[in-house]
């Protein structure tokens, strides 16, 4: 997501100590907690326009700092103390439980044929009815519940539109359950998380334009990708093809 609230360093020697400070006030401020996943090195290099290994350097500054920890093929995490209690529900949802990685790649094969398909077959309603859930988020100023919810409904909105009553339930059964992951990510103001709403809000909106076009192809990636990216805000890498 490229439309960060941040500031990019201008100068080279500048850049990964302006990202460890930006990432250390979200500490420092306790909207990032012991515990949570960071964002993916793309999603991190992409938002405060700089290169991967400009990222790398930020991590390796706050990990020596004892703020981060890295775990091979998980990702970065904000370290737990031992004298601090962190919910099981808040390891669960933002530390990379592989159970989340999965839903999300599930979600991009699933939803992205349901994209192509709506794009195909969608009446008139069923547009309607997506293109309502987009306005719902894009009418509303803060990140709320009624957010969430219009970001679920614009999924279901679209799994239904695909005119396959069983990828719809597939689809349904797999979202509520990340209804929880998105509303703690939303709720997050700062440099890290707060621009995600907005992000989620424009790839809506992409994809009903495909869909309100009647272009398949167009629908399918531009939903893959909606996916893709979710996950990375989330701090998952996974790819669509």
């Amino acid at each position: 997501m490229s439309d960060l609230n941040v500031k990019t360093a201008l100068r080279r020697p500048h850049l990964a100590e302006h990202i460890a400070r930006s990432i250390e006030a979200e500490i420092v401020s306790g909207r990032l907690q012991a515990g949570d996943r960071l964002p993916t090195e793309h999603f991190l290099s992409e938002s405060f326009g700089v290169s991967r290994n400009v990222v790398r350097e930020a991590i390796a500054s706050l990990r020596a700092q004892g703020l981060i920890v890295s775990r091979q093929g998980a990702g970065a995490f904000v370290t737990i103390r031992e004298s601090e209690a962190v919910p099981r529900v808040s390891l669960n949802l933002l530390q990379g439980d592989v159970d989340v990685r999965n839903m999300f790649e599930v979600r991009a094969a699933l939803e992205s044929q349901a994209a192509a398909l709506a794009a195909s077959k969608a009446n008139a309603r069923q547009r309607q009815q997506i293109a309502s859930a987009v306005e719902r988020m894009q009418n509303l100023e803060a990140p709320t519940a009624e957010t969430v919810s219009a970001d679920l409904d614009f999924h279901r909105a679209v799994a239904a539109a695909s005119g396959n009553p069983y990828l719809a339930t597939m689809i349904g059964t797999i979202l509520e359950p990340m209804r929880l992951l998105i509303a703690a990510a939303f709720s997050r103001p700062g440099p890290v998380f707060g621009k995600m709403p907005m992000a989620a809000r424009h790839e809506h909106a992409v994809i009903l334009q495909a869909i309100t076009d009647g272009k398949p192809a167009a629908a399918r990636d531009a939903m893959g990708q909606h996916i893709v990216n979710a996950a990375s805000r989330f701090g998952y890498d996974i790819t669509y093809t």
